[in-house]
């Protein structure tokens, strides 16, 4: 069965490298330690240096985890509950749009 490597855009990588240094600086300035932040994330410490790395094999997921549990904030809040009333509205655009076609 013949793979299929993902070609990702330089704007892609660019901003998955910036992610993972960010999530790197967000720790160091915590004063936390690679094997900390990876126990409490439940991954290998390799993965959380691959993660800092910006590599592309990683999924998603562990980044925003990563991201979480060093205190990167990502988007315009870190409440929960605003974030779920966010996803909903947007839920509500997308059957709206859906709709209009």
């Amino acid at each position: 069965m013949p793979t299929h490597e993902t070609t990702y855009t330089a704007f892609t990588t660019e901003t998955v490298l910036l992610l993972g240094q960010m999530i790197k600086l967000a720790r160091i300035q915590r004063g936390r330690s690679e094997a900390d932040v990876a126990v409490r994330a439940n991954i290998a410490r390799g993965v959380l240096q691959k993660i800092e790395k910006g590599n592309m094999d990683v999924p998603v997921g562990l980044f925003f985890q990563a991201s979480t549990l060093v205190g990167l904030q990502l988007f315009d809040t870190d409440d929960l509950e605003r974030l779920q009333e966010h996803r909903a509205r947007i839920v509500g655009k997308i059957q709206a749009a859906q709709t209009d076609k």
